[in-house]
């Protein structure tokens, strides 16, 4: 069967010529040691072991995607709102008829049947089952087992090589140099030492726990009726109420628009806790009101074990989710299986089937999920998500691939942000790199060290979300400053992405006016690369019901829902006069800074250092600010 008969169903006809011996391959990524994954020394894999290899190929138009986002999304645009369709955008990507011959050919011509490959229906991958030997042949490669610190193992290689005249037409290959991020807790030796005392579950990404206020069998330090959580006790117990106040809000009214709240298995909320929750702080939702669950490769809302690590995160996420937009019903992507869990990439390929990258999924562990869910659910139009990962895990080509997701789902009309971290300028689990721009992506455990950004918080097509904190002492109507109580806000700039052009008058402005003292050897500071967060909201002392426990939380995993409830609501009004939802946020949030309340006060230390300091402006701490609602109700309904 030659490779044309095979090629999208054979849409695609072209003469197969077998590759001569001799043509030259060169190397098309390498892989950035981390100290996460150590290669298993004496330990070979075998060779007849089969891999499912996943070739991505070059897509069309991505050098255009950027202007068709601002078309869509710059509020001088008169285009502005004006979304694609799901269809339009993979249309519009699609990889060339060439890109697919030429690769398809090499893969024929190599050895490897047309009989044995398949094409996702978005036509943007090339997949096929191999053994090791067969795949190492194909890539010049060699693969060697791996072993990260919370006992996973990969199978991986140092670096692979494609033909010289196919690198134009291949982004990536997997698996090869890429360890994708599971978003787990991490294990317990690399607990950090700012999490709070007689809380010993406080781990990476996920928020951190402060003291219990009220449990049963316990001495209360706020009474179970909730008559503590007043507006004068702001900057101690943070409630819906408070924010509020903070950001000037009212309660939802409409229930119109759409709010997904992304999740990881074995991350998962408990229903009891969400009904402690609302007789304490929000008595207005009925008891038994949970999110709508759409489940992705298996995700399922487990309730086998209970602790923070298990809870706090969902139960974070959704109560205040829910609160805020009420009557608004709130999506939960519930994703990955029990037994195996689940990356970004998997949510995404839940939402554009042309994405649909790499395994697990089939998972052929007794137990996993059997099927692998492509393009299965119609995004919502705001989606937050706090989890994260830190730049240098991750190639910069895997990173690139992924960070046009985000801009696709923009072009779509949907509002993505990610929490920007809780650790200032280090990084997830407060690491910092060994190297200036953490070349060779060698970490340490974050004494010193090169500053770390996080993904995807650095990619400019997500809206990054840090944290502030009421002043001690002050009031709920009292300017905030950058959160400086258990966490940091994750701030900095990128060692992958240029600085996009929304972006760029800001960064200027705050080299021009606020240099920092650090040099190259600490970060980035070529002045052209994006520089996150983009906003943020409060991140200190959360009442979040817990397993039971009235508890306190903090971190930018509580910032991000916060704000995306706030653009829930905005989009309601707009739906309600027949307008779109606002779609990507960052050339508006950019374009009219003075809807947001400057923060220009508190730091983001990492690393060793005291990190950047919040100023007047756009600052790598708290971004732009944090929201007023009713200034950007103002300046969103007067778009198109």
């Amino acid at each position: 069967m030659r490779f044309s008969a095979f090629a999208l169903a054979g849409a695609v006809s072209c003469v197969v010529l077998a590759l001569p011996a001799s043509v030259p391959h060169v190397v098309h990524e390498r892989r950035s040691p981390s100290s996460s994954w150590t290669p298993l020394t004496g330990v070979k894999p075998n060779k007849t072991i089969k891999l499912p290899v996943r070739i991505g190929l070059t897509q069309s138009n991505l050098d255009r995607g950027h202007d068709v986002l601002m078309d869509v999304s710059d509020p001088f645009s008169e285009n502005y709102g004006k979304h694609w369709t799901a269809k339009q955008i993979a249309d519009f990507f699609a990889p060339s008829k060439e890109t697919v011959d030429a690769v398809g050919g090499w893969l024929e011509a190599s050895g490897i049947e047309a009989s044995r490959i398949s094409m996702p229906a978005g036509g943007n991958w090339l997949n096929f089952d191999a053994t090791v030997a067969e795949v190492e042949a194909l890539l010049q490669t060699e693969y060697k087992y791996y072993e990260h610190e919370s006992g996973k193992g990969h199978i991986a290689c140092d670096e692979y090589s494609v033909p010289q005249h196919l690198q134009g037409h291949i982004d990536l290959v997997m698996p090869t140099v890429h360890f994708d991020i599971k978003t787990v807790p991490e294990p317990e030796y690399a607990r950090k030492k700012r999490d709070l005392p007689g809380a010993p579950w406080n781990i990476g990404s996920l928020p951190k726990q402060g003291k219990i206020l009220a449990a049963p069998g316990m001495s209360p330090e706020v009474s179970m009726t909730g008559s503590a959580f007043t507006l004068a006790n702001c900057n101690t117990y943070i409630t819906p109420d408070c924010l509020r106040a903070l950001y000037n809000f009212p309660n939802g009214t409409l229930g119109i628009s759409s709010y997904g709240i992304v999740e990881y298995t074995p991350e998962a909320y408990v229903p009891s806790d969400l009904n402690l929750f609302y007789s304490n702080l929000a008595r207005e939702i009925p008891a038994g009101t949970v999110p709508t669950l759409d489940s992705i490769d298996g995700g399922v809302n487990q309730q086998t074990t209970k602790s923070f690590n298990d809870n706090g995160e969902s139960d974070l996420d959704l109560q205040y989710a829910i609160a805020l937009v009420y009557p608004q019903k709130v999506t939960l992507y519930q994703t990955g299986d029990i037994v195996e869990g689940a990356s970004f990439n998997d949510f995404l390929d839940a939402l554009d089937a042309s994405y649909c990258t790499d395994p697990p999924y089939p998972d052929p562990n007794t137990g996993g999920y059997k099927k692998h869910d492509c393009g299965i659910y119609t995004p919502a139009s705001v989606i937050s998500t706090s989890y994260g990962s830190n730049e240098a895990d991750l190639s910069a080509a895997y990173e690139m691939r992924q960070c046009n997701e985000y801009m696709k789902l923009g072009m779509a009309g949907v509002s993505i942000l990610y929490s920007s971290g809780d650790y200032g300028v280090a990084g997830n689990g407060g690491q910092c790199c060994r190297k200036a721009k953490c070349a060779g992506g060698t970490l340490n455990s974050g004494g010193s060290g090169t500053f770390n950004p996080s993904f995807p918080g650095t990619c400019p097509y997500v809206t990054s979300v840090g944290a502030t904190q009421i002043v001690p002492g002050a009031s709920v109507t009292a300017p905030e400053e950058a959160c400086e109580t258990v966490i940091y806000s994750g701030g900095g700039f990128s060692n992958v992405f240029p600085i996009p052009s929304y972006q760029s008058a800001a960064v200027k402005s705050y080299f021009t006016n606020h240099k920092p003292s650090y040099t190259a050897t600490q970060y980035n500071n070529s002045q052209t690369v994006r520089g996150y967060p983009d906003l943020s909201a409060n991140g200190a002392n959360y009442v979040v019901a817990v397993d039971g426990n009235l508890t306190l939380v903090y971190g930018t995993s509580a910032s991000s829902p916060v704000v995306g409830s706030i653009i829930t609501l905005i989009n309601e009004q707009r739906v309600n006069a027949g307008k779109s939802a606002v779609g990507f946020l960052n050339p508006t949030l950019y374009a009219n800074p003075s809807m947001l309340n400057d923060i220009t006060s508190g730091g983001n230390q990492g690393c060793g250092t005291a990190g950047f300091t919040a100023v007047t402006g756009w600052d790598p701490v708290t971004g732009l600010g944090t929201p007023n609602y009713q200034k950007m109700l103002s300046v969103f309904m007067a778009l198109p």
